[in-house]
């Protein structure tokens, strides 16, 4: 369904016209009110993260950590001593980047003519690094594929509560979200692939096959069930104001998202409010400087 013939829907139901030819070449007001208001939802409803419609699947693997003599291309990103590093002069390398001593964002020369930049702590993998639309991670589907294992979402209290009582032992499979990234605890071997689901915040697509976050040509279409963006453009316009059956729209359109909410809610998932820590067994790792 095109987002012209969801805006035609949109305005019967709100007791208007429909078929306008072009929509977004029109001056009516109603009519660019109304796809306003239909984008205003679209973004609603990403930063939700709730709806399993906006899934993607995304793999990486874990940063490798730095050896010498290897030879490293332009933007590679290796992992030493508490920090990530990115190559930005390509070439063998025989100085570890972290005897510069930079802090995150100081980009440096060794001896050996590699230039690094240093781009924060070790263990961080910023969502837009990992795929370019990410608007948050679905926690309980990371796994290590090298293992074949689930990993556990911890929140904040249980983050540093590792950290104090981990110094020199790491816990394999242990992650937290925070600043828009996944923090990997200590214990995953270098170069280890990990998959998750995120949701995008691209959730529309142009009739050329490319992705974007609001509507605005007449072939656009979306992965967004349009019941929902119909019903909640229908319920927000008329409610603005304050006529016809908004009350019976509003009611119809939250029952038909929390039932596409429910559609993607699995009996039992792992989420940032607790209990990650059942059943986990401690291994020694190594020497770990956890940041």
């Amino acid at each position: 369904m095109t987002v012209k013939e969801m805006l035609d829907v949109v305005l019967s139901r709100e007791g208007l016209y429909k078929n306008v030819p072009n929509p977004f070449a029109t001056t009516d007001l109603i009519v660019q009110e109304n796809i306003r208001i239909m984008n205003e939802l679209i973004n609603d409803i990403i930063l939700k993260n709730s709806l399993s419609d906006l899934l993607r699947e995304c793999s990486f693997t874990t940063y490798a950590e730095w050896a010498k003599r290897t030879a490293y291309a332009l933007n590679t990103v290796i992992f030493s001593g508490k920090y990530r590093y990115k190559v930005v002069v390509a070439g063998t390398s025989t100085v570890d980047p972290a005897t510069l001593g930079l802090k995150p964002g100081q980009t440096g020369a060794a001896s050996d003519g590699r230039r690094w930049k240093c781009e924060g702590d070790w263990n961080q993998y910023p969502f837009k690094e990992l795929a370019d639309d990410c608007a948050g991670i679905d926690t309980a589907t990371m796994v290590n594929m090298d293992q074949r294992l689930p990993m556990q979402a911890l929140n904040m209290h249980q983050w540093m509560v590792m950290k104090a009582s981990s110094v020199q032992v790491g816990t394999t499979g242990l992650f937290t979200i925070r600043d828009k990234s996944i923090y990997i605890f200590p214990g995953l071997a270098p170069e280890t692939e990990i998959q998750f689901l995120y949701y995008t915040e691209l959730p529309v697509i142009a009739s050329n096959g490319t992705r974007k976050a609001k509507f605005d040509n007449s072939t656009d279409t979306t992965i967004i069930p349009e019941e929902i963006l119909i019903l909640g453009t229908a319920y927000r316009y008329l409610k603005d104001k304050d006529v016809g059956n908004w009350g019976e729209i509003e009611q119809e359109y939250l029952s038909t998202l929390r039932d596409y909410e429910a559609r993607g809610q699995a009996p039992q998932h792992i989420d940032l409010a607790g209990g990650a820590l059942r059943n986990v067994s401690n291994y020694s790792d190594g020497n770990w400087d956890i940041r």
